[in-house]
């Protein structure tokens, strides 16, 4: 019996609008619903990361998002828990095709989670293949080379800082400004343009266009996206799944007219 086939791929191609200077638009997942990951992929996002930090998302769960994801045409991704050879090596071979990986403060944190993600000679990750190899065109070990997105999170005073040396680091695609907890780490609540906050994000960005590197970013709307387009972020993530259904869900119980 003939099936509907697979589609291969060939590069990743989220990286190639990466490499062409060009912005890519995400989003969050945090749900952990396999269906509601693809409904997010039929709208037409270049990627969705997973968050398997920031939510209740178990591993199995996590698999099932991505082959969801990669059904619904997007870039199947996952932010790590944290810079652990375990999780790192396990997401991979699970098939994410990019990693966001949080709370990178130093050269040797980024090196370290490089090293993860790439084979010997070059890394410590372990062979076993990965569950997306056969949908690559050509060699999977290959492949992740120069395929497997891998952004580094800086969300920290030390992090700024140290921003073009990490962003520096062979292998790194990029670095991710997490806001709130960049906020937390400057003891400020005080957020937007002109203040020191906003300046630290534009370090960054700074340090990210000087090493030839994407710099990105959680934005909280399509507006915001498009003003960080303009200041030249690439990597722009836009909400996420819940924040979605929340916003919509409270602007159509507000038009319910509930008086007699």
């Amino acid at each position: 019996m003939n099936g509907l086939g697979i589609t291969k791929f060939a590069t990743n191609p989220m990286m190639d609008k990466l490499r062409a200077g060009q912005p890519s638009v995400g989003s969050w997942l945090s749900l952990c619903s396999p269906v509601v990951a693809e409904t997010m992929a039929l709208v037409g996002w270049d990627w969705l990361v997973v968050d398997v930090e920031h939510s209740p998302v178990g591993f199995d769960t996590m698999v099932q998002c991505f082959r969801a994801i990669q059904l619904g045409g997007a870039v199947p991704m996952a932010r790590v828990p944290w810079n652990d050879t375990i999780w790192i090596q396990r997401t991979l071979d699970a098939g994410a095709l990019g990693l966001v990986v949080p709370m990178i403060n130093s050269v040797e944190e980024a090196e370290s989670a490089v090293s993860n993600t790439r084979y010997a000679t070059r890394g410590i990750r372990s062979w076993a293949g990965s569950r997306v190899a056969p949908y690559i065109d050509g060699d999977y070990q290959t492949w992740t080379e120069d395929n497997l997105a891998i952004m580094v999170m800086i969300e920290t005073v030390e992090a700024v800082e140290h921003a073009e040396a990490i962003l520096s680091v062979e292998g790194v695609v990029g670095g991710f400004i997490g806001p709130a907890d960049l906020a937390l780490s400057m003891g400020t609540k005080d957020t937007g343009p002109g203040t020191e906050h906003e300046a630290a994000m534009l370090e960054v960005l700074r340090a990210a266009r000087k090493v030839g590197k994407a710099a990105g970013k959680y934005c909280f709307s399509g507006a915001e996206v498009s003003m960080r387009i303009r200041q030249g972020f690439q990597f722009l993530g836009c909400a996420s799944d819940a924040a979605f259904l929340s916003a919509a869900a409270r602007e159509e119980y507000a038009a319910i007219d509930l008086t007699e």
